[in-house]
């Protein structure tokens, strides 16, 4: 059974996991708005204003984020007000261009099927394995070639960081000795969010999927909240992600702001 308090996780994730001091990553959430930035790329959720205060909110979210910013608005279904989405597209936000317009927010509470034999799965530690992963998901995601360039001008610094902090924890999968899926966990006391799961087209149907979820399945259990959460593509993931026993919490509707929209080449953080 479903906890209200890991529904309330799976529908903003953001809002519950673990940000480390000294990160690239920083959140603001006064309970209104949760606000997490990277880099390249922010995120808004858990917004609960008077209709009111929707233009207000807008521009306090735009003043947190720099224009250039890849800016996306994750809206489940506890956002007040309830028409928020109508009211944000009658002002301009649009749909993605880089992903689902929704996805459906899934919760698992018990240990996955074990993974098929010939997998071998471990946390990204060197930076051979950091590349892989990435090549991996940014095929997966279509990211553009021109973002691709940025994120490597990156990757000396990233993979740094993501080595000293431990967190969130990147997961790459080997068949036959040949990288072929990857996925990451980002921790929170409630479970994990998984996040960026990508299997390489030519490894498909051979059970990485169930592999990297088993993985990561341990990592909760080490970390002392054995639970998953993710937001799964109803095109892709979602039916692989239910055959391994996750369960349905809600659907997310995903916006983008037209400020972001008109930074060439930018992807959500999912990538």
């Amino acid at each position: 059974m479903i906890s209200a308090e890991l529904r309330e996780f799976a529908e903003v994730p953001d809002r519950f996991t673990g940000i480390a001091p000294n990160s690239s990553v920083d959140r603001f959430d006064d309970g209104s708005v949760c606000v997490v930035r990277g880099p390249m790329w922010a995120s808004v959720a858990g917004i609960d204003v008077d209709a009111a205060e929707v233009d207000a909110l807008v521009d306090r979210v735009r003043a947190l984020v720099p224009p250039e910013t890849h800016c996306t608005w994750w809206l489940g279904p506890s956002v007040r007000p309830a028409d928020l989405v109508d009211r944000l597209r009658s002002r301009g936000f649009s749909l993605p261009k880089d992903g689902p317009h929704s996805l459906i927010a899934l919760a698992l509470t018990h240990e996955p099927a074990s993974p098929p034999d010939g997998i071998d799965v471990r946390r990204v530690r060197t930076f051979d394995a950091w590349l892989a992963s990435r090549e991996i998901a940014w095929d997966a995601f279509d990211v553009p070639d021109e973002r691709r360039a940025r994120i490597r001008e990156r990757s000396d610094e990233d993979f740094a960081e993501a080595l000293a902090l431990g967190a969130p924890a990147h997961f790459l999968a080997t068949l036959d000795g040949r990288p072929a899926a990857t996925g990451t966990a980002i921790p929170s006391p409630r479970g994990m969010f998984l996040i960026a799961g990508s299997t390489a087209p030519w490894a498909r149907r051979r059970g990485l999927s169930r592999a990297l979820v088993h993985a990561r399945w341990r990592y909760a259990v080490e970390s002392g909240a054995p639970a998953l959460v993710t937001h799964a593509d109803p095109g892709t993931s979602y039916p692989i992600l239910r055959r391994l026993g996750f369960e349905d919490v809600c659907t997310i509707t995903r916006l983008e702001d037209p400020r972001a929209a008109q930074s060439a080449g930018s992807t959500s953080p999912a990538a």
